[in-house]
């Protein structure tokens, strides 16, 4: 029997997926994929790259919990634990609501990688801030201590923002900063919030 031609084996694959499913062809399922660590610092932000985002699937049980965008979550974790967790879960949570703000208002970016990976948008990730070099060692926290305490919260708080159910601190503020601060930026302006050590901002000055 002669060897099929590429063209003539993607045709047979084909009409044998559509016969052993009645007509409709069979589409093998993706590999399961682990949540991106802080080991994808090698890949993101420093060469401009993004990790391909894999959701969390919907649970089959009722009721169907919220696709998840585990990439963005992770790079939201760490900005808000590299922002604010010395000031404790709203502090860390209002940071949060602020990256997802920026993301909706698509002016930052299609994704949380894309607004929190702008340039000397969030002082963590500043070459030579003490807290980059912390978000690059969170997978070497000890376990229980009040670091690794904060980086578990950061994380839930993400999946409730990202999944639609966190109320928002900082009623809708685009920009923050720290109360020991006067950026130029800012002046003028009357702030929305004061959460933790921050002023929240819904503007900005140009």
């Amino acid at each position: 029997m002669k060897a099929l031609g590429a063209a003539g084996a993607a045709t047979f694959l084909i009409l044998a997926s559509a016969w052993a499913w009645g007509g409709e062809p069979v589409v093998a399922p993706a590999p399961a994929r682990p949540a991106p660590t802080a080991g994808d610092w090698t890949i993101w932000p420093s060469t401009g790259r993004r990790a391909e985002a894999q959701p969390v699937q919907a649970s089959v049980a009722e009721p169907a919990e919220p696709e998840i965008d585990v990439v963005d979550a992770h790079w939201m974790a760490l900005t808000m634990w590299g922002e604010a967790r010395g000031q404790g879960e709203e502090a860390m949570r209002a940071v949060g609501h602020v990256i997802d703000n920026r993301r909706r208002a698509g002016m930052h970016g299609a994704f949380v990688t894309d607004t929190v990976g702008e340039a000397f948008q969030f002082s963590c990730w500043n070459p030579g801030d003490p807290n980059r070099a912390a978000m690059e060692n969170v997978d070497r926290l000890a376990e229980g201590s009040r670091e690794h305490r904060m980086w578990r919260a950061a994380r839930r708080i993400a999946d409730e923002i990202l999944a639609g159910q966190s109320a928002d601190p900082t009623g809708g503020a685009l920009f923050y900063h720290s109360l020991d601060v006067a950026p130029r930026w800012s002046a003028g302006i009357e702030p929305v919030a004061q959460i933790g050590g921050h002023l929240f901002f819904r503007s900005a000055r140009s």
